[in-house]
């Protein structure tokens, strides 16, 4: 059998992460924590790989796919599955010996399953180590922390209670084994590589095992630091095999106010009262920081990071800067919003962002494209409007993107928005003046969406946003010095 037929669709939402989180004790953030999710990868809260197989084993007993016992399993994990994506379970491939399944999302396939079925042939060997209890909280590993790492880790639930959850499955495989496949999500997003974890490739076998302790044995065998990838050897719950996995770059640090306070002069933005949307983290935090050191009376706004914001503006004042935070939505009026500051903005800097990077089989969608206008076009329009209703001169800067000529693949609707936001920007400064709009178009820069695996090179986002935030900070006190295109 080779054309592919749906046996379930699904859309995982927050109460599935929070079920499988209580039966697997994998807590990890980038599944729950919507704030600390969008400093990774992926942006934004994302499903449990292991959930998705284990929902997958359970849809594939059910359409009696999986009849015969299972001798392999191979699991590969290509992209994230967002919550509130749905997700469509493919029978891909099917003989007497073998199955695949195949994860579709927006027509792209995000991970594969291929089930061997057989008798087990082999007796599993305990992988020795000390005992592992379950953390509350994920560790925090350095590569060279991860060599040679072993142990016997605890299944946080018991093997009854895991196959409540997954009913056909655990029936199929057996209750064990199910609660082995879901502590290996304990494994990855807890203990190694932990809190910046991303699991990669699953392969198991099923044995006959003489540990009968509800526990995981595990052991790296390797790792590369170049690609920070690592390799671990499993074995507990009657599976034995092994791990692939990558430790993800932590989130992107931007230099502190002290070390920024030499790049300005002091006094150079006296006078000022810089509003800085989407400043507690990311390029906003660096402007904020660079105009504070300046002599700017700094505003940043944030949308759901409060604890973000807190801690830019700490860091702010500790070096001697001013700053406060501000609540701010770009989706809603601007005016009820600034309503409560003190003194009107002379000066403004819009890096509010949707999340940019999403995988899509399509060339263009409309829904992708209309949410990016939401923010670049119509939020940046009701703030501008706002302000100038206040202050006819205000001064505001427009960052855009070298993408809006470049376009990499996937994303054109990003493109498309920004270049109307320019278009928009161009037209603000011929209709509304003395209202002042900069527009420069940025190198791709180190913030958490551009993170990688891999540790890869950027340019220094001062020396790209200084002389911008100098152009913009020019206008209206020294109106003639030229805008950088």
């Amino acid at each position: 059998m080779t054309n592919e037929m749906c046996l379930a669709s699904r859309t995982f939402i927050e109460a599935d992460q929070i079920q499988f989180a209580e039966v697997s004790g994998d807590r990890n953030p980038m599944h729950l924590d919507a704030v600390k999710a969008r400093r990774t990868q992926a942006g934004l809260p994302v499903a449990h790989g292991v959930h998705l197989v284990l929902w997958a084993l359970d849809a594939a007993v059910r359409k009696d796919v999986a009849r015969s016992p299972m001798l392999r399993l191979r699991a590969n994990f290509k992209r994230f599955v967002a919550l509130g994506e749905t997700v469509a379970l493919m029978l891909a491939k099917q003989t007497e010996a073998n199955v695949q399944l195949h994860f579709v999302v927006a027509g792209l396939t995000v991970a594969q399953i291929s089930l061997d079925f057989g008798s087990p042939v082999r007796t599993s060997e305990p992988i020795l180590g000390e005992d592992v209890p379950a953390p509350a909280t994920p560790r925090d590993l350095t590569l060279e922390e991860m060599e040679g790492l072993s142990g016997r880790l605890s299944f946080v639930s018991s093997p009854d209670t895991v196959a409540a959850m997954f009913p056909a499955a655990s029936g199929w495989l057996g209750s064990r084994r199910v609660a082995a496949l879901a502590a290996t999500s304990l494994l990855v997003g807890m203990v190694c590589p932990g809190l910046h974890s991303i699991y990669g490739d699953l392969t198991v076998e099923a044995c006959n095992e003489q540990d009968p302790q509800d526990r995981l044995g595990f052991q790296v065998v390797s790792t590369e630091p170049r690609f920070r990838l690592v390799r671990m050897a499993i074995e507990g719950g009657g599976l034995a095999g092994s791990i692939k996995t990558a430790a993800r770059m932590p989130p992107a640090a931007q230099a502190s106010s002290s070390e920024l306070s030499g790049a300005v002069e002091p006094g150079e933005f006296a006078g000022s009262t810089a509003l800085v949307v989407g400043g507690s983290r990311g390029l906003g935090e660096v402007t904020a920081k660079l105009l504070a050191a300046g002599g700017a009376q700094v505003i940043i706004t944030y949308r759901v990071g409060s604890a973000d914001a807190d801690a830019v503006a700490l860091d702010i004042r500790a070096a001697g800067g001013r700053c406060e935070t501000l609540a701010y939505d770009t989706g809603r009026p601007a005016g009820a919003q600034l309503a409560s500051l003190e003194r009107a903005p002379t000066h403004a800097y819009y890096f509010a962002t949707p999340t940019i990077f999403r995988a899509q089989s399509a060339l263009f969608e409309r829904a992708r494209l209309d949410a990016f206008l939401d923010v670049y076009v119509d939020g940046f329009a009701r703030l501008a409007e706002a302000l100038r209703a206040a202050r006819s001169d205000v001064s505001l800067f427009y960052p855009s993107s070298v993408y809006v000529e470049e376009r990499p693949r996937g994303m054109i609707e990003y493109a498309m928005a920004k270049a109307a936001g320019e278009t928009l920007c161009s037209e603000m400064n011929l209709a509304w003046a003395p209202l002042r709009v900069a527009v420069g178009r940025l190198p791709r820069l180190p913030t958490d969406q551009t993170a990688s695996v891999i540790e890869t090179k950027f340019p220094s986002p001062v020396a790209c946003l200084l002389p911008f935030v100098r152009a913009t900070q020019s206008w209206p006190r020294r109106a003639k010095k030229e805008i950088p295109q």
